[in-house]
């Protein structure tokens, strides 16, 4: 899951989700869907923001992966917000 920054514009958010994407499979990943939520509300600022982008990305990919993705979407600024979780393989 990844909250995008409210501002910016449909080809901007394009472009911070193909770089997420890029990450990934870069890293021996595969990124299975891409869904996203659209403009949702806060319950409270985040950087001083009330409203972001929820985009939700299903991918699989090796354990190591994760750090370099991590890294990504901490220093990328366009991203308020995100969580990695590992899902069971049911």
């Amino acid at each position: 899951m990844v909250v995008l920054d409210p501002e910016l514009a449909p080809e901007q958010l394009d472009q911070v989700i193909e770089r997420v994407k890029s990450v990934i499979t870069s890293n021996g990943g595969q990124v299975q869907e891409v869904i996203p939520w659209g403009r949702r509300r806060f319950c409270y600022p985040i950087r001083k923001k009330m409203e972001g982008h929820y985009v939700l990305m299903r991918a699989e990919m090796p354990a190591q992966a994760t750090a370099p993705l991590e890294r990504t979407l901490r220093i990328t600024e366009e991203v308020l917000r995100h969580l990695l979780v590992r899902l069971d393989e049911d």
